[in-house]
């Protein structure tokens, strides 16, 4: 019975949430792949975004342990998520970020390096970047609604009961959008596990055996 409401309330959030998968892949994909191929138009934006990251490592501030990794991607998530509340403005310029930034390290080292460096993780941390992205969207659906209800619809009692009355009417886009979060954060939680305990092991293997 529990599996059967986790399946029935999952495929609900991709039913419901389609748009905003599919708009929050493309906005990643697509700074991804303009960051590979215009890495030299944006290497002045993003050579020293590379060099405090390298940095970072190199001085003990960015640790290779799963806590570290995750907490790393965690804020980022948080970031694009938090975008929503301005109408999702700055969750499509965090995804862009993000996206542009894979890309441009994707152009600054070898393609079959990058791919063994990134994929075991990467194919949990981007869905976790890309659902995390979704929820900003549909954050941002919420605060549209709930503050256009406020301002323009016509409800009589106080300023608290108005506020009320139009939060319950649109409180499920905001549990959606929790959700949703959650769920990427799950993927990050993986993405941090394998990255810090198995990318580099399967890295040397296949180096080794190739």
């Amino acid at each position: 019975m529990k599996k059967e409401r986790y399946e029935g309330t999952l495929s609900y959030l991709i039913r419901t949430n389609e748009t905003f998968l599919m708009v929050s892949t493309f906005i990643f994909l697509a700074s991804l792949f303009a960051g590979y191929l215009f890495s030299g138009a944006v290497g002045g934006l993003l050579n020293p975004v590379m060099d405090e990251f390298r940095r970072s490592i190199a001085e003990g501030e960015l640790k290779l342990t799963t806590a570290s990794i995750f907490l790393h991607n965690l804020q980022a998530a948080l970031l694009i998520y938090g975008g929503g509340i301005l109408l999702g403005v700055f969750t499509a310029l965090f995804l862009f970020v993000n996206g542009l930034f894979i890309g441009f390290f994707a152009s600054k080292v070898p393609l079959g390096d990058f791919f063994l460096l990134t994929m075991p993780h990467g194919v949990f941390e981007i869905p976790g970047l890309i659902i995390a992205g979704a929820a900003g969207f549909r954050l941002a659906s919420f605060t549209y609604h709930f503050l256009g209800d406020v301002i323009t619809e016509t409800w009589y009692g106080s300023l608290t009961e108005r506020m009320l009355h139009f939060y319950s009417e649109h409180s499920d886009e905001l549990k959606d959008s929790l959700m949703l979060l959650g769920i990427g954060i799950v993927f990050l939680i993986v993405a941090a596990f394998v990255e810090a305990n198995l990318t580099l092991g399967i890295y040397t293997y296949i180096k080794g055996v190739v």
